[in-house]
């Protein structure tokens, strides 16, 4: 009887400070497995579903090169993003004993996976999710290859291989040609439903952005930014739920998993008790849940929002990296 599903990540630089809170999502869901290969040797506390496989970066780029008869650019870690549609070819030796795999980015906390991906649920397609923060495959041989199609004739893995800068091959972005277009193509069953928590990285506050397929809705093919809402949101015991007030009363939605790109979290450290079991997620920080109950009346009186910096963050990031380039370009005319 084969596994259900293992998450491959492939990570090299100094894991997230709130890296312990993914680990600590991951453990709670027993019926799923993560591999992690990495170059960062911090002592953490592994649940017994997540296997770490130290490597270098060089390493990692040696197995990645043996799998293809042409050279590779894959120069910096972050052009990896392109690869991992390729992860279960390229690390298919790891995964013979699963019927799924996956990847998943670590700046998410998981909610209860098992909710949604149940057993039937998974056995009716070969590809789930078109986002590159968390998407999952059924493990076959041709499935895993499915990569190396011609797209409109050409090999497109061959010209994002050869690209050092990244080419979007993961996920669904304009109209660019990418994985999701070519198991669509080539009549693949696929579940394009966004069930994540994914943050816009444009705002301070928490904005869902939502990919929203045409078989959701024939006039869109692209994201959708919420409205903000004035939430909170919380993990407890390996669930992910977000309450808020509406029509003066108090809804709650749960979901499959938060994705905080780009965002510099903060973590009370009280959250690494070996004890924890669920913690508050606000603008700014990860910090201990700090209410009994949640209720039309308590609601108002719990915190939801910090002092964040996030988008001036971006902002003077953004400009330095000109300021860079400008630097770079006066250098070569020199």
């Amino acid at each position: 009887m084969k596994n259900k599903l293992c998450f491959i990540i492939p990570y090299f630089g100094k894991l997230p400070n709130y890296f312990p809170l993914f680990l600590l999502s991951c453990k709670y869901n027993k019926d799923f497995n993560w591999l992690i290969f990495t170059d960062d040797k911090t002592r953490y506390n592994y649940p017994i579903n997540v296997k770490v496989i130290h490597i270098s970066f060089s390493e990692c780029q040696a197995i990645i090169q043996a799998k293809f008869n042409f050279p590779i650019a894959l120069i910096q870690p972050y052009k990896l993003c392109d690869l991992k549609p390729m992860y279960g070819y390229i690390f298919e030796e790891y995964i013979t004993n699963y019927k799924y795999w996956g990847h998943c980015d670590i700046d998410t906390i998981m909610g209860n996976l098992g909710k949604w991906l149940t057993d039937e649920f998974l056995e009716q397609y070969d590809k789930l999710f078109c986002l590159g923060h968390l998407t999952i495959y059924r493990n076959t041989v041709e499935n895993n290859r499915t990569f190396m199609f011609p797209y409109n004739g050409k090999e497109v893995y061959k010209d994002v291989l050869t690209t050092p800068s990244i080419y979007t091959f993961d996920e669904v972005w304009k109209d660019n040609a990418n994985i999701c277009k070519l198991f669509e193509i080539y009549k693949k069953k696929c579940f394009t439903e966004d069930l994540s928590l994914n943050i816009a990285c444009a705002y301070n506050k928490f904005h869902r952005i939502r990919f929203v397929g045409r078989n959701q809705s024939p006039l869109l093919n692209g994201y959708k930014i919420e409205n903000y809402i004035k939430a909170l949101y919380l993990w407890d015991k390996g669930n992910l739920y977000r309450y808020f007030i509406q029509n003066r009363q108090l809804v709650h939605e749960e979901f499959l998993y938060m994705h905080l790109q780009c965002r510099k979290m903060k973590m009370n450290k009280d959250l690494l008790e070996e004890n924890i079991d669920s913690f508050k997620i606000i603008n700014d920080k990860f910090t201990k849940k700090d209410f009994n109950e949640i209720t039309l009346k308590t609601f108002p009186h719990i915190k939801k929002v910090g002092l964040c910096w996030h988008t001036q963050r971006l902002l003077l990031k953004k400009i330095k990296r000109r300021i860079k380039r400008l630097l770079n370009i006066e250098n070569e005319i020199r």
